[in-house]
């Protein structure tokens, strides 16, 4: 990951608040999966871990900052529990959590969700299983 002082040097255009929820985000990202990647895109950050694959295949999740609010987005998140029903869009299968104040945010369930998204694995969907070929050949 990138360093906290080039992180919010990068973002320092960014509401405070904002700023506040995206290093807690990033907390949690880091807490789960130490060795995740962070890149900044024009509109956002994306995390993920290298070591599974890249953003689509081992994507933990993603930051988004419009203009007037954040949003917390899973690349497979239809597939991901939501006990707390955060999730919102209907972009197959992505989905998002709007994120509002800092001290307004289910810090716990946003955590389950990242929590969820960064153990899934998209070749576990049986769509994405090689099934076996006659004589064993796969």
């Amino acid at each position: 990951m990138l360093s906290l002082s080039a992180l919010e040097g990068q973002l320092r255009h960014l509401p405070q608040d904002w700023l506040d929820t995206i290093i807690e985000v990033r907390n949690i990202v880091s807490g789960v999966c130490p060795q995740a990647v962070e890149r900044l895109d024009r509109n956002g950050i994306t995390y993920y871990d290298a070591e599974r694959g890249g953003p689509v295949r081992a994507g933990i999740c993603q930051v988004f900052y419009g203009e007037d609010h954040l949003r917390l987005a899973f690349i497979h998140g239809v597939f991901m529990p939501d006990p707390a029903h955060l999730l919102q869009g209907d972009t197959y299968p992505k989905r998002y959590v709007k994120l509002g104040p800092y001290n307004a945010i289910p810090w716990d369930d946003v955590t389950a969700l990242i929590t969820a998204h960064a153990a899934f694995d998209p070749l576990s969907l049986p769509q994405n299983q090689k099934e076996d070929l006659p004589g064993g050949v796969q």
